[in-house]
């Protein structure tokens, strides 16, 4: 009984993260939900599993991945991650956030070169509408505007660091 509760989806939770209520079965919906909560709650393996089972069902979009890099992310998993953040990318181009967090990766790395593509790819970004990001679970789920431009200040600050660097 317990678990019937755990995955049960109420009108207020619906409401709260409309952004990420987004397939027809309401399990899969309270999935992702539990999901972003975990990696908001900083229980990253949990989340890494939920994210996991999504992809087993065939339920795969930008944000999903995103979760799932992100997750593996903050375990220290990089290659996981990396490959999470790329599948991102090549769902949604326009994935800020998936390429600054493999921007990050690759200065981990050692990687300059691929961090700068990352990073040049946030900072002549145009803004054209809001992205659905889990990440910002007390934002509606949404990466506005205001996030993208402190996001490409941050990118641009990473690209000045690196070019003093060198």
């Amino acid at each position: 009984m317990t678990g019937i509760l755990l995955f049960y989806c109420s009108p207020v939770q619906h409401g709260k993260h409309k952004s990420l209520w987004r397939f027809n079965d309401p399990y899969i919906n309270q999935t992702i939900i539990n999901a972003w909560e975990n990696v908001y709650k900083r229980r990253y393996e949990w989340a890494a599993l939920d994210f996991t089972r999504l992809m087993q069902k065939n339920y795969i979009d930008y944000d999903i991945l995103f979760g799932a890099g992100l997750s593996y992310y903050f375990m220290n998993e990089s290659k996981k991650a990396m490959d999470y953040f790329t599948q991102a990318i090549e769902k949604n181009p326009r994935h800020f956030e998936a390429y600054y967090f493999r921007a990050k990766l690759f200065l981990s790395q050692g990687a300059h070169a691929k961090a700068k593509q990352d990073l040049e790819a946030i900072v002549y970004m145009k803004y054209d509408k809001p992205l659905i990001c889990g990440y910002y679970f007390t934002n509606d789920d949404i990466a506005d505007m205001h996030i993208f431009k402190s996001r490409q200040k941050e990118a641009s600050s990473l690209l000045m660091a690196i070019a003093h660097d060198r």
